[in-house]
């Protein structure tokens, strides 16, 4: 594993008015693929995938992304969130890490020096991957980790490696904006389920209304998780203790309960 603490140097540089021209796009829907295709364009990866790390939860998936016919990094971003995160390299380097400040990592990781054989082959041999460089700082008080990928036998080049260490910090910013941004266009609609969840069930505190609406939408653990920016533990927390306050223990239930 090879990482350092990227500088931060003035001037433009070739990446950054391509990532400018997303600044626009963060948050919406077309964002993710457009800067995956920038990506692979630039830098040749085969996969780009984002993650937002919140204290020792869970992360949450940002993007998922890959070039070919098969939407495999959603798959592989899931079991790496839900299994595997706990075995990545980086996490020796991002120990201790504040989820404030200017500190930038670039993080080199190639699938031979990982040792854990399940998460080797889960997260990289399976799919064909083999070196990743993973770009790692703070964004609205979390940590946010952008790794690209390419393929065992097309490993990235020093010159790849400094062009997207150059763009880390557009990158991060970027990624920050569109988790943010997105999480904001979600939240119309949920007001209106949420005040009507609060008229049947009074009892539950904001957080639990806060969760059950996403529920009630028909959003994933997950997709909760990044609206109200907490790990999915607590959303899974909260749910637990809104379905007993409420005495019912399914999603189904909680539908017939508001709506009826």
């Amino acid at each position: 594993m090879k990482a350092y603490k990227v500088d931060h140097p003035t001037g433009v540089y070739d990446m950054t008015p391509a990532l400018i021209g997303l600044i626009d796009l963060a948050g919406a829907e077309t964002f993710p693929g457009t800067l995956f295709k920038m990506a692979h364009a630039m830098t040749g990866c085969g996969h780009l995938t984002a993650f937002a790390f919140d204290r020792d939860a869970d992360p949450l998936v940002l993007i998922a992304e890959n070039a070919g016919q098969r939407p495999v990094a959603r798959d592989v971003a899931n079991h790496y969130r839900s299994t595997y995160w706990r075995h990545d390299l980086a996490n020796q380097v991002m120990a201790g890490t504040p989820t404030s400040g200017s500190a930038t990592w670039c993080i080199r990781t190639r699938a031979s020096e990982i040792k854990h054989s399940d998460y080797r082959s889960a997260c990289y041999t399976s799919v064909g991957l083999g070196d990743r460089i993973c770009i790692a700082g703070a964004s609205a008080n979390r940590t946010i980790r952008i790794n690209l990928y390419r393929s065992g036998g097309n490993a990235f080049s020093d010159s790849d490696e400094a062009l997207i260490a150059r763009g880390a910090d557009m990158l991060l910013a970027l990624i920050g904006r569109h988790a943010r941004d997105a999480r904001a266009a979600q939240r119309g609609p949920a007001q209106d389920v949420r005040a009507r969840l609060l008229r049947v069930a009074p009892v539950l505190s904001t957080r639990e209304a806060d969760v059950c609406a996403g529920i009630m939408e028909g959003l994933t653990s997950e997709g909760i998780a990044l609206r109200l920016d907490i790990g999915i533990n607590t959303v899974l927390t909260y749910r637990k203790r809104a379905y007993a306050r409420l005495g019912i223990s399914s999603q189904n239930e909680l539908l017939r309960l508001v709506m009826d």
